[in-house]
């Protein structure tokens, strides 16, 4: 099968200087939109592609996309100054457009699936850019009660939370919140493993990372081994 795909990066010019907290918060902008739009393919991947890189500082020098490997590249047009002078909403609007210019063009050149972009699209719009990715429900060693993992996030910060459901009443557990690392990051691998250990003690584990965490019904509280750091990245 070969590796998956793993992100859409955007190499768009930016008018802040380069170190300044401005050009971060842009970069965090631009990274949550194509982070949650490669989210949205739902595991899909692009025959062959691993990775789709947005360069539209060559627009108008490129006169047709490149693939190196499992790599495709491709310079639509971006307006920077307008994009800089909009509001959060209009950046973020900006940015998906551009994410979807990029991969329907890719998707009729190379053959792939135009649905999967189309529908991304349309559920980040329908959302209201609101990052939150749910995981599938588990039943309870007792068939009582329910539990599912929740990923949600901001520009800069990542929660997992555990959602259990009891007697129709839902109940979230904030397991940890920790710095976002957008594509790469680390909550991925443990929120698509997730257990009961006993009746009431449900969370999630990664055997690459060696990390866990669990949360206790009967005595509420959280057990775990949930260290991240500066170099928070999947192992």
């Amino acid at each position: 099968m070969g590796a998956a795909f793993s992100d859409i990066t955007i190499y768009a010019q930016s008018l802040f200087a380069e170190g300044t907290a401005e050009f971060a918060k842009d970069g965090a902008l631009k990274n949550y939109i194509s982070d949650l739009y490669t989210q949205k393919m739902n595991g899909y991947k692009p025959p062959g592609i691993t990775r789709i890189t947005i360069h539209p500082g060559y627009h108008g020098d490129w006169n047709r996309t490149w693939k190196r490997g499992s790599i495709v590249a491709i310079a639509p047009y971006f307006n920077a100054e307008e994009y800089t002078v909009s509001d959060k909403m209009g950046k973020y609007r900006s940015i998906l457009d551009l994410i979807q210019v990029s991969t329907l063009q890719l998707s009729e050149e190379y053959q792939w699936d135009k649905t999967v972009f189309e529908n991304a699209y349309q559920e980040i719009i329908r959302a209201n850019y609101e990052f939150i990715k749910e995981y599938p429900v588990k039943m309870s060693r007792d068939k009582k009660k329910y539990a599912r993992v929740q990923v949600e996030k901001t520009e800069t910060t990542t929660r997992l939370n555990l959602i259990f459901t009891i007697n129709g009443i839902e109940k979230k557990v904030q397991l940890f919140e920790k710095r976002n690392w957008y594509w790469y990051d680390s909550v991925y691998e443990l929120a698509k493993h997730s257990k009961w250990l006993d009746k009431h003690t449900f969370g999630v584990y990664s055997k690459q990372s060696d990390r866990f965490g669990y949360y206790s019904l009967l005595d509420d509280v959280i057990i775990g081994k949930l260290d991240f750091n500066k170099n928070d990245f999947p192992e």
